[in-house]
Formats: structure tokens, sequence, C-alpha cells
């Protein structure tokens, strides 16, 4: 079958929007080729094995699987990382979490962080390239995600070969057993959404622990509060803007909005 056929048939199947992007994704992924190749070379056979794979792909995407989870790739800050459904997806959002943090680390010349949730661990990678001298603390407690994280670095390190050195990977809750300053620099996206929250289809997918934040939702977002560090940069989520009750202790407090327009994180800072 050629391409341009297995691209039509599959974008007849493919019930969402984005459909003849997504095929077009996908079919790349299945012949290792790029997307230019696709059009370039619509009449190239392709095989009847592949094809079948493409059609079984476009089934879990209707099913709201996420593509990145399938190609294993996902694109955050202009770069492109490795994920599975070890790791919570990277979203935009979280690309002003690290614009925020690394503004911070500038103005005080901050050599080293804490990363509570490290996740795939693109926030601690991102804030590691964009200042060559900062070292990165990055806790999570799921061993699954922090080997999504390993292989960022590893990937990574074509770009700087000192992530490996920089970045130390914990298995841990908070900052349980880990020795401590008076400046402290945390950064975090936790867990933040509220248990009995009904998610979008597509999030299902994704590990539960990454997104439920407790009963209230706040839960981790209080105890990452309490640990009192000397300046703190959170992602939250939109409706809990209410946190700035609890940072009384900071002397310089700002909440940021995202590109829809919404409460998305604070920083807080002491003098």
């Amino acid at each position: 079958m050629k391409i341009k056929d297995a691209l039509y048939i599959a974008r007849q199947n493919h019930n969402n929007s984005r459909g003849l992007l997504e095929c077009e994704i996908l079919l790349s992924y299945i012949l290792k080729k790029d997307r230019i190749f696709l059009h370039t070379y619509s009449n190239f056979e392709i095989t009847n094995s592949d094809f079948e794979l493409l059609l079984t792909y476009i089934d879990k995407l209707n099913d709201n699987y996420p593509i990145e989870y399938i190609t294993n790739k996902v694109s955050f800050y202009s770069q492109y990382f490795y994920i599975d459904e070890n790791a919570l997806i990277p979203r935009p959002e979280t690309e002003l979490l690290i614009d925020c943090t690394s503004k911070l680390i500038v103005q005080n010349n901050i050599k080293k962080i804490f990363e509570i949730g490290v996740g795939s661990g693109i926030v601690s990678i991102m804030l590691c390239l964009l200042h060559k001298d900062l070292e990165v603390i990055a806790i999570d407690k799921s061993n699954k995600a922090l080997e999504v994280a390993k292989k960022n670095i590893q990937l990574k390190s074509v770009l700087d070969n000192s992530l490996k050195s920089r970045i130390r990977l914990i298995e841990g809750n908070l900052l349980d057993g880990i020795n401590r300053s008076k400046s402290d620099f945390i950064v975090s996206n936790p867990p933040y959404i509220a248990n009995s929250y009904k998610i979008p289809p597509n999030l299902k997918f994704e590990p539960r622990e990454a997104l439920f934040g407790g009963n209230k939702g706040d839960e981790i977002l209080l105890d990452i509060i309490k640990l009192d560090a000397k300046y703190l940069c959170c992602e939250i989520g939109y409706n809990q803007e209410y946190l700035k009750d609890y940072l009384t202790k900071y002397d310089k407090v700002s909440f940021y909005k995202d590109y829809s327009n919404f409460v998305r994180g604070f920083v807080a800072q002491k003098f």
C-alpha cells in the first residue's frame, strides 16, 4: 500500500480533529522517517504489517490514549524528551514554571536547588541546560518515574555532558533524610488535583500519583510549603490562589498565570 493511501484510510478511521497530523506522526514513527519523507515519497509502498500497526495505533488514539506514550516522545521547551506511562506528560504551562524559577536563580545567584516530584526530569534538565553551574537534587517517590528521568538525562547529555554529575536523582518523599540549609531553593510541579475530580479521558492513562494530591488536592502543596524553604516555586491548580494564606512567612509572593489566563503557580522568597 502506498503512503498516501495508508494516510487517507488512517485519517478516515481517526476521530480527532488533529487526525491527519497524528496519522503522519504515527506513520513517521513506524517507518522511522520524518514527515517530509511522507510527502516527498507519497507513492512509497509500505508493508501490510506497518499499515496494520498504524491502524492499531489509531484505535488507541480513538480511546484517548496519548500519542506521546506511543511514540515515547514529547516536545517541551523547544526540546524533545523521552516519555512513557510511568511519568506525567509535560504540558506547555510547566514551561512557565521554568521561566519563573530561572529568573529567581539569576536574581539570587543560586547554585543549588531541590526539585520535589521530578517525574520525567524535564524541569531539572532544562534548568541545568539554562544554568551551566547549577546543581539539582531531584526527588520522586516513584522509582519508575526516576527511570524516565534517568533516560532523559542520558538523552540530553549530548547537549551538556555535565548533566549526569549535576543532577542527582533520589527516590524519596519530599526532602525526608536530605541535608538542608536555611537557604534552600525548592521547585515543584506536584500533584494538585482533588481525588474526587473527574479528569478528562486522555488523563486516565497517566500515573494517578502524579495527578492527584489528596482529598482537597492541595495536601502535597501544603507539605511542600511547610518545608519552609527560602525560595519556593510551585505550579498549582487554577483555583488554588488561596494558598497565599499559607505563605505568610515569605516576604514576597507572586502568582503567575498560564496561557489561558488562569492562575498556574507562585514564586515565594524570603529576604
